[in-house]
């Protein structure tokens, strides 16, 4: 894959910057929700009125939530954009992850590798369940587990930050044929992933988790490591300095691919796996981003 240039990273710890408490609770709210209307806002943000009202004997006082005016909001989400915290698609929010697309030539057509979308959500988590069935992407299943019990694909607070890739398969004209015929691989599928979630402690902000996999009927065509390649670069113009994985020792496919990209091994942790009633090591891997 070429080099890319042009990335515009997501911030790593962005409601620190929100001095606006009407942009700070649309951004909360896109961010715990993932993709949502402005007529959805209009509807659920409430902030502190600035009138306070008496509580009970010993409470004190409180504020009253008050919904924010019509311009108030809007000028919120104009400056959200504009700063690269919030993107608008087809008329729906989500949090600001932007990168240019990067193509990876196929034998029948092309990869197109690019921030996932909120609308990949299904697809995505069936490759990962269809990779996890291998018995060696424990993380993989995990993330899916996770995804189908929350309502955002990004995340990005105080706590974490969580951002997914895909390589979607755009056929050839050939292979566009082939496949309305009933052909392998369809237009617009989900044939690989790359998966980068950071902790937000103070001591960890410089290091960052990846999990990269590719469907089984589109492997050994370079997927893999043009996904790595193009996350690893995100993360660097990110900020992040240290990337890991962690994989069953079983999974010798997947430790010998991030080795041959130059990763190295830096420890592994006895029996921590228990597949299919065995007890398996677990390999910890890192790569350290120039």
């Amino acid at each position: 894959m070429p080099a890319v240039d042009g990335f515009s990273p997501m911030s790593t710890h962005p409601t620190f910057s929100f001095d606006d408490p009407v942009q700070r609770r649309v951004y909360e709210y896109v961010e715990q929700n993932g993709a949502v209307s402005q007529s959805e806002l209009a509807r659920a943000i409430r902030i502190d009125s600035s009138e306070s009202h008496s509580k009970p004997a010993r409470s004190g006082v409180y504020r009253k939530q008050v919904r924010p005016s019509t311009d108030q909001l809007q000028e919120a989400v104009d400056e959200l954009k504009t700063a690269g915290y919030l993107l608008e698609t087809n008329g729906r929010l989500r949090v600001g992850v932007t990168a240019p697309e990067a193509k990876h030539e196929l034998e029948d057509g092309i990869a197109r590798i690019r921030p996932a979308r909120e609308s990949d959500r299904d697809e995505l988590v069936d490759a990962m369940r269809e990779v996890a069935t291998e018995g060696q992407y424990v993380v993989a299943e995990n993330v899916a587990e996770r995804l189908e019990r929350e309502s955002a694909l990004v995340r990005a607070n105080e706590d974490q930050s969580r951002v997914f890739f895909v390589a979607e398969f755009d056929p050839d004209d050939e292979s566009a044929a082939g496949s309305a015929e009933g052909g392998s691989r369809r237009a617009g599928e989900l044939v690989g992933w790359l998966h980068l979630d950071a902790p937000e402690l103070p001591s960890l902000r410089h290091t960052a988790e990846v999990t990269v996999g590719v469907r089984p009927d589109a492997r050994r065509e370079g997927i893999g490591s043009s996904l790595l390649e193009y996350g690893l670069e995100w993360a660097r113009d990110a900020g992040y300095q240290k990337i890991t994985q962690s994989l069953p020792a079983t999974n010798e496919r997947a430790i010998d691919f991030l080795e041959e990209n130059g990763w190295r091994r830096e420890g592994e942790r006895e029996g921590q796996y228990c597949l299919e009633g065995s007890f398996v090591d677990e390999v910890l891997l890192a790569t350290w981003l120039e």
